[in-house]
């Protein structure tokens, strides 16, 4: 009876219930089968059961079938008896019953709603479940539309049905994309914050990322965060949800992640408030596709879902196809991310269970074979083509551990510039969280190692964090949206590989005193200093540096200046002002260089006359008079004044990060 069932699916049946056929003789069951098949094997497709086009009908041409007929909105009235497919176990296709309750028009423009309840006692237990986002809704087998949102603690299996010709339009998209497409766009996504706090101010890159005006950079005036960075108003209104409303919403799509840890589930949790996506502990379907008879062919009604990230973790949304053509598949009723042309492996989905939960209940599944690409991310809609999967972005992991025990993971992470970094961060987060604890003090040594089509950055931080899994992350997300979301080149990584070396304890050190060998020195001679530090439970440590007086030096006073990195950063933030901001992505990626570890203590030999910054690199030892003549310069942008200039810089790196800063006047005399 199961395998009749698909026959009488695949043969356009959608309509009528299915439990109708068990009480009819095998002579009806026939002949409602040859009826049922007339229409798609004899008339031409668009047809509609009374013999007129769609053509004909007020929407205009329904310009994509796929031997599937349309009911739009007009024909829709409340009363109407609906059936709904979708997958509550497995990967077989079930029917349910609805009602329409109504037809909400103009819920923003050119966009209605369609209200139903679903009716069966799965779902009058369940209600509507994440997880059902896109189940293709039928009238008298006509496609009507795809279940898209519901309402949290509603009573009822009451769900917002997306009118199907909302939907169709990414058919048209699809058509005209480029044979090859592109990894597209620049718009920013959800940045990961989790470098959180004070640790923020330390951090170097968060230092270049708040320069640049790129990613958070713990600055809320930059860019939104994450904890701040909800769904638009605008796009909630786009995809029919009030915006002052706390009920009516898009499906959450349960986002199931394998090899989890308990605090970085939590911790993700928060990461992804702000997008559509629920994640859940989760793991892999055994042999990939999660029943022996290997991957389900995706049908109207069938799982399906975005693998975010594959290999030793697993990240994947689920959802329901609504329609397919051919090759071209239609899913959700609902955006992923609303990002507009994307490349988001497409898989297969095996639903283990439903899970009935007091708020929204959703269904606990597996992502399983990879079987295409998701090209069209739009406010009614995910649209995408089977066969050719999208280009990944291989990551590489290698953890050490407090007791010397090297792990070392590999993962593939949608490359998309506006979400690779928050997916790849929480790929690495979670790595990091199997091999140690996510949250307590730790000291970490960070590498990251990046492979981009134009050359490669080197990044190395050494810091003290109480979130150490998640400050990781945050370096990494930080660095890769100051390379992708740069102003001045396009940039694709092609490969990352990120080291980690964790210590379960407290290492710091502060700066406790700065002597200089004397205070008046000549042009030419060399400043001899030493630099206490008081390590944090291990005692007084020195070092020493020089720092050269240059030959042509005239009299007058001079400054010295040592700090460790957070001091450096804000010092030559403060020193330097736009001057620091660079002009093109050589400079860029010299600013990066600039950054420094928090493990390192700089030294500078300073002078009270004005320095100037042309197009972002500072000039020194360029005499005062030139300084002022170019100063009119600045008023084109590509130069500014700095408060000093420096005339020598020595530093020293450290086993510990440090804090702490000091200053010393000296003198130069011509004659001693």
């Amino acid at each position: 009876m199961r395998r009749f069932r698909k026959m009488l699916l695949k043969a356009g049946m959608k309509g009528p219930p299915m439990r109708r056929f068990r009480k009819m003789p095998l002579t009806a069951i026939l002949l409602s089968v040859l009826l049922a098949a007339a229409p798609v094997f004899g008339s031409p497709s668009g047809a509609s059961p009374g013999g007129a086009s769609h053509s004909d009908a007020s929407h205009g041409d329904a310009p994509h079938s796929g031997g599937v007929e349309f009911a739009f909105i007009d024909e829709i009235a409340p009363g109407d008896r609906c059936t709904g497919l979708s997958v509550f176990h497995g990967t077989e296709i079930e029917e349910f019953e609805l009602e329409i309750l109504g037809v909400v028009r103009d819920v923003s423009p050119g966009s209605d709603l369609i209200l139903a309840r679903a009716e069966g006692e799965l779902l009058e237990n369940t209600g509507i479940m994440q997880g059902m986002s896109g189940s293709p809704v039928y009238k008298g087998g006509r496609l009507i539309g795809a279940i898209a949102s519901a309402w949290s603690f509603c009573k009822e299996p009451i769900a917002g049905i997306t009118p199907i010709e909302e939907m169709l339009r990414a058919y048209d998209m699809l058509d005209e994309m480029p044979a090859s497409t592109d990894t597209p766009g620049h718009a920013a996504g959800p940045a990961f914050d989790r470098i959180t706090g004070g640790e923020v101010r330390r951090s170097r890159v968060a230092w270049v990322s708040k320069a640049t005006g790129i990613g958070t950079g713990g600055d809320p005036e930059r860019l939104p965060r994450s904890s701040t960075a909800r769904i638009p108003e605008t796009v909630l209104s786009e995809i029919g949800v009030p915006a002052d409303s706390a009920e009516l919403a898009p499906l959450n799509l349960p986002l199931f992640v394998s090899g989890h840890d308990p605090l970085f589930l939590e911790g993700a949790r928060g990461v992804l408030s702000g997008l559509s996506l629920t994640p859940v502990a989760g793991g892999t379907s055994e042999g990939g596709s999660g029943s022996e008879e290997g991957a389900a062919e995706l049908l109207p009604g069938s799982s399906v879902g975005i693998q975010l990230v594959r290999g030793d973790v697993n990240m994947t949304a689920t959802g329901t196809v609504t329609h397919r053509d051919g090759d071209r598949v239609l899913a959700f009723g609902h955006p992923m991310f609303h990002a507009g042309s994307v490349e988001l492996p497409m898989v297969g989905a095996f639903v283990h269970t439903t899970m009935p939960m007091l708020s929204v209940s959703y269904k606990f599944a597996s992502g399983t074979d990879l079987v295409g690409t998701f090209y069209q991310d739009r406010r009614r809609m995910v649209a995408g083509r089977l066969g050719s999967a999208p280009k990944m972005l291989p990551l590489a992991v290698t953890v050490r551990g407090s007791a010397g025990v090297v792990h070392e993971f590999g993962f593939e992470v949608l490359r998309s510039p506006a979400y690779a970094s928050l997916f790849s961060s929480l790929a690495v987060a979670n790595a990091i969280s199997e091999v140690t604890k996510s949250a307590g003090p730790a000291d970490v040594t960070l590498r990251i190692h990046i492979v981009t089509d134009e050359g490669e950055i080197d990044y190395a931080n050494h810091f003290c964090s109480e979130t150490p899994a998640f400050r990781s992350a945050g370096e990494l997300a930080t660095l890769m949206d100051v390379l992708l979301l740069n102003e001045f080149e396009r940039r694709e990584i092609e490969r990352i590989e990120l080291e980690v070396e964790l210590d379960e304890t407290r290492r710091w050190a502060a700066i406790e005193r700065v002597n200089a060998d004397r205070t008046v020195y000549a042009p030419g001679d060399i400043v001899r200093i030493s630099v206490v530090l008081r390590d944090w439970q291990k005692g007084l440590t020195e070092r020493t540096l020089e720092l050269h007086v240059p030959e042509s030096e005239q009299e007058g006073q001079l400054f010295l200046w040592v700090g460790g990195a957070q001091e450096y950063h804000d010092w030559e933030s403060s020193r330097l002002g736009d001057g620091l901001v660079p002009r093109s992505y050589s400079q860029l990626a010299d600013l990066i260089d600039r950054s420094r570890s928090e493990d390192t203590v700089v030294a500078q030999l300073l002078s009270p006359k004005p320095g100037l910054s042309l197009s972002g690199d500072e000039l020194r030892g360029v005499p005062g008079r030139a300084v002022l003549a170019m100063a009119s310069v600045a008023a084109s942008g590509a130069a500014a004044r700095s408060e000093m200039t420096v005339l020598a810089q020595d530093e020293f790196t450290h086993d510990r990060s440090v804090i702490g800063v000091h200053q010393i006047q000296l003198t130069v005399r011509t004659e001693r």
